[in-house]
């Protein structure tokens, strides 16, 4: 028999592929930064070479050594402009290469400032704050050079004041405000992006110690009712059990020997009641300590042609057929879920058309999991009323979802009912 895999057909939901908006904004996000970093490359390279251009040209008044290093020193700025693209991958060693080219070449500042707000935006303590030092120098002195050249772009704000004459000079004066001025919006924004980001991650941790809280809240409550109902079972049902089983006992022994059909009635009715109350003295312990279900599991693959003999003894016409191959490898809760399915499948037939036969077939191993198929007739006027109100089939159908598989049930159109469940060789 085939394995049955969950069908929209057979009335199990299909879940929907939920639309991934998302990763589309995450990925629209990472496009935008992408080009912003893109841009402010582009940028750092052209004023460094601009500045390179200008310290770096034979009109300047900077000795010749100088003018060399600021003509070769635009490789190493343009390079470190390029990575900047990377720089919130590689913070800390962007921002130490950007501020020590800054610190020793007559170049620009913005690189450094950039890297110092990706620097910020990671490292909290003193190592921020020796890296916004480390950057504000660096500013300094590349507004010093920027003074000292003929054309800058500093004094052009003030009215060009020329270069060595005493306009130029006062402005050296405001060189460490000014940068203070100019470092202050980068590190202010990289700290303000670690702080809202510490903030999200404190909120989702507030968010899941939430969700924890409410969940112990609830297993509590579900504990405080699994105690209560084992209680009540145990003081009712378990007293009426034996009852029964007391009184079938009394009853076989009174009967004489001459009526063994009262004898064998009473003896089987004694056994399931004995039976019956070993099962509910299972699901108190289950209840009360649910951990302890699958320890306490009793009954699988092997019990099946005990629980059909039985079925047969009591008047219940079953016709199975049982193919499992290496059933011992078999997790005893898939197992035991393939008992009670099989269980349940009779029972429901002596409630519902107790004249009618009951076909049975289990079949399936550790590559194919487990087939269970249940048919019988459904004879008119046969069937008795019950007031299960259909609790039977909704637990078998929780009891293949819990162990990961699927379950089936209805009348077809040929005038039977049928039952068909697959379970996993091992739970999900």
């Amino acid at each position: 028999m085939p394995v049955v895999p969950p069908s929209p057909s057979s009335g199990w939901a299909v879940p929907a592929v939920p639309v991934p908006l998302r990763g589309s904004r995450k990925r629209a996000r990472g496009v935008w930064r992408l080009t912003g970093s893109i841009v402010l490359a582009v940028v750092c390279v052209l004023l460094a070479l601009s500045a390179g251009g200008n310290y770096g040209t034979d009109g300047t008044t900077f000795a010749p050594v100088i003018r060399a290093v600021a003509t070769f020193g635009v490789i190493p700025m343009i390079a470190v402009s390029v990575l900047l693209v990377w720089r919130h991958r590689f913070p800390v060693l962007m921002a130490v290469l950007a501020t020590a080219f800054t610190l020793i070449l007559p170049t620009t500042p913005l690189p450094a400032l950039i890297a110092l707000a990706a620097f910020t935006a990671v490292r909290r303590g003193w190592k921020s704050w020796a890296m916004v030092v480390a950057a504000y120098v660096a500013t300094v002195a590349a507004f010093s050079w920027d003074l000292a050249a003929p054309t800058s772009s500093i004094s052009d704000f003030v009215g060009a004041p020329g270069a060595g004459t005493a306009g130029r000079t006062a402005l050296f004066w405001v060189l460490p405000f000014l940068a203070a001025l100019v470092v202050s919006p980068f590190a202010a924004f990289g700290i303000g992006r670690r702080v809202r980001r510490e903030r999200d991650a404190a909120q989702r941790g507030n968010d899941a110690a939430t969700r924890n809280i409410a969940a112990l809240h609830q297993e509590v409550s579900l504990e405080r009712e699994r105690q209560e109902i084992a209680r009540e079972i145990h003081d009712t049902l378990a007293a009426r059990l034996s009852a029964v089983s007391l009184h079938a006992g009394a009853l076989e022994l009174t009967v004489g020997d001459d009526n063994a059909q009262v004898i064998a009635a009473a003896r089987a009715v004694r056994e399931s009641a004995q039976t019956s109350l070993e099962d509910l003295r299972h699901v108190v312990q289950v209840l009360r300590n649910p951990s302890a279900a699958a320890a306490g599991v009793s009954t699988g693959l092997h019990d099946l042609s005990e629980l059909i003999d039985i079925s047969l003894r009591d008047g219940t016409d079953v016709r199975a057929q049982v193919l499992v191959a290496d059933p011992a490898s078999c997790e005893p809760e898939v197992a035991h879920a393939c008992y009670r399915l099989v269980q349940e499948s009779i029972s429901n037939v002596r409630r519902h058309a107790p004249d009618a036969a009951l076909f049975v077939d289990v079949r399936g191993g550790p590559e194919t999991g487990l087939t269970i198929r249940t048919v019988n007739w459904l004879a008119r006027g046969a069937a008795q009323p019950s007031s299960s109100g259909g609790h039977g089939l909704m637990g078998m159908s929780e009891r293949a979802a819990l162990v990961g598989g699927t379950f089936q049930a209805g009348a077809t159109p040929e005038g039977s009912f049928s039952i068909v469940a697959w379970l996993p060789w091992k739970r999900r």
